[in-house]
Protein backbone atom coordinates (compact mmCIF):
# COMPACT_ATOMS: atom_id res chain seq x y z
CA UNK A 1 0.00 0.00 0.00
CA UNK A 2 1.49 3.69 -0.80
CA UNK A 3 1.66 5.87 2.14
CA UNK A 4 -1.49 7.71 1.93
CA UNK A 5 -3.50 4.89 1.20
CA UNK A 6 -2.22 3.38 4.72
CA UNK A 7 -2.72 6.36 6.64
CA UNK A 8 -6.25 6.65 5.05
CA UNK A 9 -7.14 3.36 5.86
CA UNK A 10 -6.08 3.68 9.82
CA UNK A 11 -7.77 7.08 9.97
CA UNK A 12 -10.71 4.86 9.02
CA UNK A 13 -10.11 2.02 10.83
CA UNK A 14 -9.40 4.18 14.39
CA UNK A 15 -13.51 6.38 13.34
CA UNK A 16 -14.93 3.23 13.12
CA UNK A 17 -13.22 1.48 16.50
CA UNK A 18 -14.32 5.29 18.07
CA UNK A 19 -17.94 4.15 16.56
CA UNK A 20 -18.17 1.03 17.70
CA UNK A 21 -17.28 1.86 21.21
CA UNK A 22 -19.89 4.62 21.66
CA UNK A 23 -22.47 2.27 20.27
CA UNK A 24 -21.66 -0.33 22.35
CA UNK A 25 -21.54 2.15 25.59
CA UNK A 26 -24.75 -0.09 27.03
CA UNK A 27 -23.94 -3.31 25.08
CA UNK A 28 -23.35 -6.55 25.95
CA UNK A 29 -19.80 -7.67 26.47
CA UNK A 30 -19.88 -10.58 23.82
CA UNK A 31 -21.92 -8.20 21.29
CA UNK A 32 -19.09 -5.45 21.71
CA UNK A 33 -16.37 -8.25 21.44
CA UNK A 34 -17.98 -9.41 18.26
CA UNK A 35 -18.29 -6.22 16.72
CA UNK A 36 -14.88 -5.70 17.28
CA UNK A 37 -13.71 -8.75 15.86
CA UNK A 38 -15.01 -8.26 12.93
CA UNK A 39 -13.56 -4.94 12.51
CA UNK A 40 -10.30 -6.72 13.25
CA UNK A 41 -10.91 -8.94 10.51
CA UNK A 42 -11.82 -6.46 7.97
CA UNK A 43 -9.41 -3.78 8.65
CA UNK A 44 -8.46 -1.43 5.79
CA UNK A 45 -4.69 -1.89 7.04
CA UNK A 46 -3.84 -5.35 5.76
CA UNK A 47 -3.78 -7.54 2.47
CA UNK A 48 -3.82 -9.94 4.68
CA UNK A 49 -7.24 -12.22 4.65
CA UNK A 50 -9.26 -12.36 8.01
CA UNK A 51 -6.20 -14.20 11.03
CA UNK A 52 -7.64 -17.46 12.44
CA UNK A 53 -8.21 -16.23 15.70
CA UNK A 54 -11.18 -13.26 14.67
CA UNK A 55 -12.78 -16.26 12.25
CA UNK A 56 -13.19 -18.51 15.11
CA UNK A 57 -14.85 -15.79 17.09
CA UNK A 58 -17.23 -15.02 14.14
CA UNK A 59 -17.95 -18.87 14.09
CA UNK A 60 -18.71 -19.48 17.17
CA UNK A 61 -21.86 -16.74 17.07
CA UNK A 62 -23.42 -19.99 14.28
CA UNK A 63 -26.27 -21.67 16.31
CA UNK A 64 -26.61 -18.90 18.86
CA UNK A 65 -28.80 -15.96 19.62
CA UNK A 66 -26.01 -13.43 18.61
CA UNK A 67 -25.68 -15.64 14.59
CA UNK A 68 -28.42 -12.93 13.14
CA UNK A 69 -26.29 -9.12 14.05
CA UNK A 70 -23.14 -10.45 13.35
CA UNK A 71 -24.21 -11.58 9.83
CA UNK A 72 -25.96 -8.50 9.31
CA UNK A 73 -23.11 -6.08 10.23
CA UNK A 74 -20.61 -8.57 8.06
CA UNK A 75 -23.24 -7.57 5.38
CA UNK A 76 -24.09 -4.16 6.03
CA UNK A 77 -19.84 -3.51 6.14
CA UNK A 78 -19.79 -5.35 2.83
CA UNK A 79 -22.27 -3.01 1.32
CA UNK A 80 -21.03 0.26 2.41
CA UNK A 81 -17.15 0.14 1.84
CA UNK A 82 -15.20 0.92 -1.39
CA UNK A 83 -12.01 -0.67 0.07
CA UNK A 84 -11.37 -3.60 -2.25
CA UNK A 85 -9.57 -5.24 0.59
CA UNK A 86 -12.41 -4.77 3.07
CA UNK A 87 -15.15 -6.00 0.58
CA UNK A 88 -12.80 -9.40 0.08
CA UNK A 89 -12.38 -10.04 3.42
CA UNK A 90 -16.10 -9.48 4.16
CA UNK A 91 -17.02 -12.05 1.93
CA UNK A 92 -14.18 -15.13 3.13
CA UNK A 93 -15.71 -14.27 6.50
CA UNK A 94 -19.27 -15.04 5.08
CA UNK A 95 -18.24 -17.64 3.62
CA UNK A 96 -16.35 -19.27 6.48
CA UNK A 97 -19.53 -18.43 8.47
CA UNK A 98 -21.67 -20.89 6.10
CA UNK A 99 -19.61 -23.08 5.87
CA UNK A 100 -19.30 -23.93 9.54
CA UNK A 101 -23.10 -24.90 9.84
CA UNK A 102 -24.19 -27.84 11.41
CA UNK A 103 -27.16 -30.01 11.15
CA UNK A 104 -29.53 -30.61 7.91
CA UNK A 105 -32.58 -29.92 7.53
CA UNK A 106 -32.92 -31.73 4.30
CA UNK A 107 -34.49 -30.34 1.14
CA UNK A 108 -37.62 -27.61 1.36
CA UNK A 109 -36.54 -27.53 5.38
CA UNK A 110 -36.40 -24.01 4.44
CA UNK A 111 -38.38 -22.82 7.76
CA UNK A 112 -35.57 -22.33 10.45
CA UNK A 113 -33.18 -20.01 11.71
CA UNK A 114 -30.44 -20.64 9.61
CA UNK A 115 -27.70 -17.10 9.38
CA UNK A 116 -27.32 -17.18 5.82
CA UNK A 117 -30.87 -17.49 4.74
CA UNK A 118 -33.11 -15.19 6.94
CA UNK A 119 -29.88 -12.21 6.75
CA UNK A 120 -28.09 -13.04 3.26
CA UNK A 121 -31.01 -13.54 1.24
CA UNK A 122 -35.05 -12.14 1.16
CA UNK A 123 -37.24 -13.35 -0.42
CA UNK A 124 -34.66 -15.14 -2.76
CA UNK A 125 -33.07 -11.55 -3.60
CA UNK A 126 -29.28 -11.47 -2.87
CA UNK A 127 -28.02 -9.35 -0.53
CA UNK A 128 -24.24 -9.42 -1.17
CA UNK A 129 -24.17 -6.15 -3.29
CA UNK A 130 -21.15 -4.37 -3.98
CA UNK A 131 -19.96 -0.53 -3.70
CA UNK A 132 -17.92 1.25 -6.25
CA UNK A 133 -14.90 -0.10 -5.67
CA UNK A 134 -11.97 1.92 -5.46
CA UNK A 135 -9.85 -0.97 -7.47
CA UNK A 136 -6.91 1.44 -8.82
CA UNK A 137 -5.71 2.62 -5.19
CA UNK A 138 -2.78 -0.22 -5.28
CA UNK A 139 -1.33 -2.88 -7.90
CA UNK A 140 -2.15 -5.43 -5.23
CA UNK A 141 -5.97 -3.84 -5.03
CA UNK A 142 -6.12 -4.16 -9.51
CA UNK A 143 -5.05 -7.87 -8.95
CA UNK A 144 -7.52 -8.84 -6.15
CA UNK A 145 -10.66 -6.69 -7.66
CA UNK A 146 -12.02 -9.47 -10.37
CA UNK A 147 -11.68 -11.74 -7.48
CA UNK A 148 -13.45 -9.54 -5.73
CA UNK A 149 -16.38 -9.76 -8.12
CA UNK A 150 -16.06 -13.38 -9.34
CA UNK A 151 -16.21 -14.53 -5.33
CA UNK A 152 -19.30 -12.38 -4.94
CA UNK A 153 -20.77 -14.28 -7.85
CA UNK A 154 -19.48 -17.51 -6.48
CA UNK A 155 -21.45 -16.84 -3.16
CA UNK A 156 -24.23 -15.91 -4.33
CA UNK A 157 -24.48 -19.74 -5.91
CA UNK A 158 -23.13 -21.14 -3.38
CA UNK A 159 -25.50 -19.93 -1.13
CA UNK A 160 -28.54 -20.94 -3.83
CA UNK A 161 -27.33 -24.57 -3.19
CA UNK A 162 -27.82 -24.79 0.39
CA UNK A 163 -30.96 -23.08 -0.03
CA UNK A 164 -32.27 -26.22 -2.26
CA UNK A 165 -29.81 -28.85 -0.31
CA UNK A 166 -31.08 -27.48 3.18
CA UNK A 167 -27.77 -27.20 3.97
CA UNK A 168 -24.02 -26.02 2.88
CA UNK A 169 -21.91 -28.13 0.76
CA UNK A 170 -19.58 -29.35 3.08
CA UNK A 171 -19.64 -32.96 2.84
CA UNK A 172 -16.66 -34.43 3.74
CA UNK A 173 -14.98 -37.71 2.93
CA UNK A 174 -16.42 -39.93 5.82
CA UNK A 175 -18.44 -43.35 5.54
CA UNK A 176 -21.33 -42.21 7.50
CA UNK A 177 -21.79 -38.45 6.30
CA UNK A 178 -21.81 -40.31 2.59
CA UNK A 179 -24.25 -42.98 3.75
CA UNK A 180 -26.65 -40.34 5.29
CA UNK A 181 -26.65 -38.56 1.98
CA UNK A 182 -27.38 -40.91 -0.03
CA UNK A 183 -30.32 -41.97 1.78
CA UNK A 184 -31.35 -38.19 1.50
CA UNK A 185 -30.84 -38.31 -1.91
CA UNK A 186 -32.63 -41.78 -2.40
CA UNK A 187 -35.68 -39.90 -0.94
CA UNK A 188 -35.72 -36.90 -3.49
CA UNK A 189 -38.03 -37.17 -6.27
CA UNK A 190 -36.46 -37.56 -10.12
CA UNK A 191 -37.58 -33.71 -10.22
CA UNK A 192 -35.81 -32.76 -7.35
CA UNK A 193 -32.38 -34.56 -8.21
CA UNK A 194 -32.24 -33.04 -11.73
CA UNK A 195 -32.93 -29.59 -10.09
CA UNK A 196 -29.67 -29.73 -7.84
CA UNK A 197 -27.59 -30.99 -10.05
CA UNK A 198 -28.20 -28.03 -12.25
CA UNK A 199 -27.40 -25.85 -9.48
CA UNK A 200 -23.79 -28.22 -8.35
CA UNK A 201 -23.10 -27.42 -12.00
CA UNK A 202 -23.56 -23.88 -12.07
CA UNK A 203 -20.97 -23.94 -9.39
CA UNK A 204 -18.60 -26.08 -11.56
CA UNK A 205 -19.17 -23.39 -14.58
CA UNK A 206 -18.48 -20.26 -12.59
CA UNK A 207 -15.21 -21.97 -11.06
CA UNK A 208 -14.09 -22.40 -14.46
CA UNK A 209 -14.60 -18.70 -15.23
CA UNK A 210 -12.04 -17.67 -12.58
CA UNK A 211 -10.08 -14.51 -12.60
CA UNK A 212 -6.56 -16.01 -13.87
CA UNK A 213 -4.36 -16.71 -10.62
CA UNK A 214 -1.50 -13.92 -9.84
CA UNK A 215 1.81 -14.00 -11.07
CA UNK A 216 5.05 -12.78 -9.30
CA UNK A 217 4.43 -12.08 -5.77
CA UNK A 218 1.19 -14.07 -4.44
CA UNK A 219 -2.37 -12.22 -3.60
CA UNK A 220 -2.79 -13.90 -0.66
CA UNK A 221 -6.33 -12.35 -0.12
CA UNK A 222 -7.12 -14.25 -3.42
CA UNK A 223 -5.30 -17.06 -2.44
CA UNK A 224 -7.46 -17.80 0.40
CA UNK A 225 -10.37 -17.54 -1.56
CA UNK A 226 -9.15 -20.24 -3.57
CA UNK A 227 -8.18 -22.42 -0.51
CA UNK A 228 -11.75 -22.10 0.15
CA UNK A 229 -13.56 -22.62 -3.28
CA UNK A 230 -11.36 -25.96 -3.50
CA UNK A 231 -13.04 -27.57 -0.60
CA UNK A 232 -16.21 -26.73 -1.68
CA UNK A 233 -15.32 -27.58 -5.22
CA UNK A 234 -14.30 -31.59 -3.50
CA UNK A 235 -17.50 -31.21 -1.71
CA UNK A 236 -19.67 -30.65 -4.77
CA UNK A 237 -17.84 -33.47 -6.83
CA UNK A 238 -19.19 -35.84 -3.78
CA UNK A 239 -22.61 -34.54 -4.01
CA UNK A 240 -22.67 -34.63 -7.94
CA UNK A 241 -21.76 -37.97 -7.97
CA UNK A 242 -23.72 -39.16 -5.10
CA UNK A 243 -26.98 -37.82 -7.38
CA UNK A 244 -25.42 -39.36 -10.43
CA UNK A 245 -25.54 -42.85 -9.39
CA UNK A 246 -28.95 -42.26 -8.14
CA UNK A 247 -30.69 -41.11 -11.28
CA UNK A 248 -28.48 -43.94 -12.99
CA UNK A 249 -30.44 -46.75 -11.15
CA UNK A 250 -33.49 -45.12 -11.87
CA UNK A 251 -36.06 -45.47 -15.15
CA UNK A 252 -35.75 -41.85 -16.23
CA UNK A 253 -34.40 -41.60 -19.69
CA UNK A 254 -30.57 -41.42 -20.21
CA UNK A 255 -31.24 -38.91 -23.16
CA UNK A 256 -32.09 -36.02 -20.02
CA UNK A 257 -28.70 -35.80 -18.27
CA UNK A 258 -27.01 -35.37 -21.76
CA UNK A 259 -27.61 -31.40 -21.81
CA UNK A 260 -25.87 -31.44 -17.75
CA UNK A 261 -23.30 -34.30 -18.90
CA UNK A 262 -21.93 -32.01 -21.71
CA UNK A 263 -21.68 -28.81 -19.44
CA UNK A 264 -19.60 -30.83 -17.09
CA UNK A 265 -17.03 -31.73 -19.58
CA UNK A 266 -16.99 -28.83 -20.74
CA UNK A 267 -15.79 -27.84 -17.54
CA UNK A 268 -12.82 -30.44 -16.78
CA UNK A 269 -9.90 -29.16 -18.73
CA UNK A 270 -9.94 -26.13 -16.26
CA UNK A 271 -10.82 -28.47 -12.99
CA UNK A 272 -8.00 -30.35 -13.82
CA UNK A 273 -6.29 -28.00 -11.75
CA UNK A 274 -7.25 -29.28 -9.01
CA UNK A 275 -7.51 -32.55 -9.55
CA UNK A 276 -3.72 -33.62 -7.27
CA UNK A 277 -6.21 -32.58 -4.08
CA UNK A 278 -8.72 -35.48 -4.82
CA UNK A 279 -7.36 -37.76 -7.58
CA UNK A 280 -9.19 -40.76 -6.83
CA UNK A 281 -12.31 -39.12 -6.52
CA UNK A 282 -11.51 -37.07 -9.61
CA UNK A 283 -10.98 -40.27 -11.73
CA UNK A 284 -14.74 -42.07 -10.28
CA UNK A 285 -16.67 -38.53 -10.64
CA UNK A 286 -15.59 -38.47 -14.71
CA UNK A 287 -15.04 -42.07 -15.42
CA UNK A 288 -18.78 -41.97 -13.91
CA UNK A 289 -19.62 -38.90 -16.00
CA UNK A 290 -18.34 -41.02 -19.56
CA UNK A 291 -20.21 -44.11 -18.48
CA UNK A 292 -23.46 -42.25 -18.61
CA UNK A 293 -22.74 -40.32 -21.76
CA UNK A 294 -22.27 -43.59 -23.59
CA UNK A 295 -25.52 -45.28 -22.37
Amino acid sequence: MGKFTTLSGKLKDQASQMKLNVVHLCSSENTKTIDEAILKATSHTSNEPPSEKYIKCIQSTVGTSYCPQTISAIVQRLRVTTDVCVASKCLLLIHSMIKSENGYEGEDGLGGTNSHRNFIYDEGESHLKLNDLNVYSSRFTRELAPWVQWYKEYLNIYICIAEVLGVAPNIKEKIEEKRLETQRVSSYTTDSIFRQVELLVNLFEHISVRPETPMGKPNVIAIRMIGLMEQDYISVMRLIKIRFEELDKRTADPAELIPILVRLEKCRESLSEFRWRCEPLDNEFWGLVLKLKDN
